[in-house]
């Protein structure tokens, strides 16, 4: 495991390799092939001991069968609709009585808009979640990339001397090994995609659409195409160091370099983080959050108090050695404190909680899977600290008005230029962690409202079309 001084050296390199070289500029079917090449490639150089539990081979090929049949039958039987929306089946965290709600579009859906719902199955914890989906899915996406990919072997881009320059330059510079047809498979199943994403939206004519996450090329080149309001909201930490994140120097068109009519991010500090992009240039609105006015609210109301409620949030980050540190926070917490600790898994990077089982000793920790209630927002609005190593929940936290302090394990350096001594620590030590919660706690709300911006879905709904303003503006029961 390489250390954070190492990973930094790394991707800055990774970084003047690609200006140096050019690499933006070569285009395949009217776009920056490198585009979408940057973000694996990045995450090969970081080398972040990242665990992602892997889904049997033979489950994601009968999703994408099943995701064929539901395909050929949209594009045949399909009528118009306003909205086209993405997000993932582990975005169902919201429990609304008996029914489950997307905590990214649903609250927007509700204003009466008819929609074409694609939920990727990212986790299959959320089983019983989407049973139970106030607005259940239409199509798997799964489709899209299992066809991109079947096709683009079989009909691959014209790309694979740049595909070899890339290889090349990679290992003589950076020492990192990639195959050259591993690059090509990347770059032709965008192209496929972006193919398939125009059958199903030369049926469904949506006026506008909206993605939950960054990487949704072959969709957006197919928006782009038809003219169709792309809206991409802030997903996790979005600065501009981020693969995604596209430098000012770069040239070309809004198509050319696949990025989105609207970066909707979450507050303004983020749209001064991505000042030196050409999303944060062109592109960028803050917007807010739906669970983040939610929390707020929850939060400002009477609740009650007993001790030190401490939150810690993961994202299969460093997991073994994260479970070390809080068992040794736990052994030396004051014996005259009263606290508990509450353990939020990450819902796909940590789906499998036995690595926390050990913790079970300490009867004031409950470690809480992805999947099961309550959700992280419920969790912070009740919070008084919130501890993570590199989660975009640090950031949450401090949105509701809760303070958070940065674990220093791998992949922790994500975060340290964040450190205040005011809203955000590092615990350098777990004695730090208990000095802090201990200390009197003064939020500072304006500055709150800079990570996210209230009136989320009102805000949302002032990027679509002007030919969608005369839906009802009140929501839908």
């Amino acid at each position: 495991m390489i250390s954070g001084e190492e990973r930094s050296r790394r991707l800055e390199k990774l970084f003047e390799l690609e200006r140096k070289h050019d690499l933006f500029s070569f285009r395949i079917d009217g776009w920056s092939a490198w585009r979408v090449l940057r973000n694996p490639i990045y995450w090969l150089v970081a080398e972040l001991p990242l665990s992602k539990p892997s889904r049997p081979a033979y489950v994601r090929l009968l999703e994408a069968v099943r995701g064929t049949l539901d395909l050929a039958r949209l594009i045949v039987f399909e009528s118009r609709r306003d909205l086209l929306v993405k997000t993932c089946r582990s975005g169902l965290r919201v429990a609304r009585g008996t029914q489950y709600e997307d905590v990214y579009f649903d609250r927007l859906l509700r204003r009466g808009y008819s929609s074409l719902k694609l939920v990727e199955i990212n986790s299959p914890d959320f089983e019983a979640q989407a049973t139970a989906a106030w607005r259940p899915a239409d199509l798997d996406p799964v489709v899209f990339t299992f066809w991109g990919r079947v096709l683009g072997r079989l009909f691959p881009a014209d790309a694979m001397s740049f595909c070899r320059r890339v290889a090349e330059l990679l290992q003589a510079e950076l020492q990192v090994a990639v195959s050259p047809s591993w690059l090509l498979m990347r770059i032709s199943t965008v192209v496929w995609q972006a193919r398939l994403y125009d059958m199903l939206l030369a049926r469904s004519k949506p006026n506008a659409i909206l993605v939950s996450d960054t990487g949704e090329y072959g969709l957006c080149l197919a928006a782009h195409r038809r003219g169709i309001r792309f809206i991409e909201l802030q997903h996790g930490v979005f600065d501009a160091s981020q693969p995604d994140a596209i430098p000012l120097w770069v040239e070309g068109s809004t198509v050319e370099l696949v990025l989105p009519d609207v970066l909707a991010t979450r507050g303004v500090y983020w749209s001064e983080q991505l000042a030196s992009t050409r999303q944060g240039r062109d592109h960028v609105v803050a917007v807010g959050d739906a669970m983040i006015d939610w929390a707020r609210a929850r939060r400002n109301s009477a609740r009650e108090r007993s001790g030190v409620h401490l939150v810690l949030t993961s994202q299969g980050l460093d997991t073994s050695r994260l479970v070390d540190w809080i068992d040794e926070l736990a052994r030396c917490a004051p014996a005259s404190l009263e606290w508990r600790l509450s353990i939020k898994l990450h819902p796909v990077y940590d789906r499998n909680p036995h690595e926390f089982e050990r913790l079970k000793k300490h009867a004031r920790i409950r470690v809480i899977s992805g999947a099961e209630q309550p959700n992280i927002f419920e969790l912070l609005a009740d919070g008084d600290l919130h501890l993570t190593i590199a989660s975009a929940c640090h950031f949450d936290a401090a949105s509701i008005g809760v303070r958070s302090m940065i674990i220093p394990l791998a992949g922790h350096e994500l975060l340290t230029n964040t450190v205040d001594d005011k809203m955000f620590f590092l615990a350098c030590t777990q004695s730090k962690v208990w000095e802090i919660a201990a200390s009197p706690d003064a939020p500072d709300l304006a500055r709150a409202n800079r990570f996210s911006s209230p009136g989320y879905v009102d805000n949302l709904a002032a990027l679509l079309p002007s030919t969608l303003s005369t839906l009802a503006e009140a929501e839908l029961t």
